[in-house]
């Protein structure tokens, strides 16, 4: 089997068993600690942004070291910087809850945030902030582009097998 039969059975599959697969990420975190820390603060005033925390978030994953850390313990290290920005008591209980809760060691939080910080001072930078208006190359091997245009061109339409039948194909 190639790669392309197997995700077009994956597909057939997904959709008979009428199956949503949605994988579970530091921005899935992100949006579950925030809607926990909105639901049990009681002051209004401490209202976190999630559309900075989300942007926060995609300029931690645009570098490789943040693909090591553990989804909630990202999401986590980030809410809580930015807890600490807004200096709200309630809201780093609420935070410290949900690290016990989830059994997310203290050393492993601080090395986390630390990166985090690390990050989010970079990308605030003077330096960061001038745009590069050098154009994106990507850089293949003759062989892989080989690779690639020939696949891209090789995958056969295969039709769905019905269900209840005995279907055989003929090959022609």
């Amino acid at each position: 089997f190639t790669v392309s039969d197997l995700s077009r059975m994956e597909k057939i599959i997904s959709e008979k068993l009428n199956f949503q697969l949605k994988a579970v990420t530091a921005l899935t975190f992100l949006h579950l600690y925030h809607g926990i820390a909105l639901s049990h603060t009681s002051n209004r005033k401490d209202v976190l942004n999630l559309d900075k925390l989300e942007a926060q978030l995609k300029a931690c994953l645009c570098r490789i070291v943040f693909s090591k850390a553990k989804p909630s313990v990202l999401a986590l290290s980030l809410l809580m910087l930015e807890i600490e920005a807004l200096q709200s008591a309630d809201l780093l209980e609420i935070a410290q809850r949900i690290q016990t809760h989830l059994k997310i060691s203290k050393a492993d939080l601080a090395r986390w945030r630390g990166l985090v910080g690390q990050c989010m001072r970079e990308y605030s930078s003077p330096e960061c902030a001038k745009p590069d208006h050098k154009k994106l190359v990507w850089i293949v091997s003759r062989r892989t582009a080989q690779n690639l245009h020939s696949s891209y061109r090789s995958v056969p339409e295969l039709p769905t097998i019905p269900e209840g039948s005995h279907y055989i194909p003929t090959l022609q």
